[in-house]
């Protein structure tokens, strides 16, 4: 028994090329790799689509609020209202045509161009 033994250890050949078992395991392995790498991926890309759709609906809120901000900003400013609120928190009053003046604009002009203004006297002599 002890020669039978020493023959097939004596008979095997060095480790050399791989065979059919290493070949399915690197494969397998491979293979595992791959899908592991395929779900990583596609969870991240749910992850990311699920941010795009929470940041869409933030979007769409805050532009709804800007509507309804603009819209109230231009009933705040409208002449209507503005008066109402000076007349009221203010007591001030439209003015009538007996409290008011019209100013022309000739009344603003310079009545003596720089131009024509008295030369100095170095300029007599």
């Amino acid at each position: 028994m002890a020669a039978t033994a020493m023959k097939r250890t004596a008979r095997r050949a060095p480790r050399g090329r791989l065979k059919g078992r290493a070949w399915v395991a690197i494969g397998l392995g491979v293979f595992v790799v791959v899908a592991s790498l395929a779900v990583w991926r596609r969870s991240v890309g749910v992850a990311t689509a699920r941010d795009i759709s929470r940041l869409s609906d933030r979007q769409r809120a805050l532009m709804s609020e800007k509507t309804t901000l603009d819209r109230d900003i231009r009933s705040a400013m409208a002449r209507s209202r503005v008066i109402g609120e000076a007349e009221r928190r203010l007591g001030l009053h439209v003015a009538t045509d007996a409290q008011t003046r019209m100013l022309s604009d000739s009344m603003f002009t310079d009545p003596v161009p720089s131009d024509t203004a008295a030369p100095d006297s170095a300029s007599r002599s």
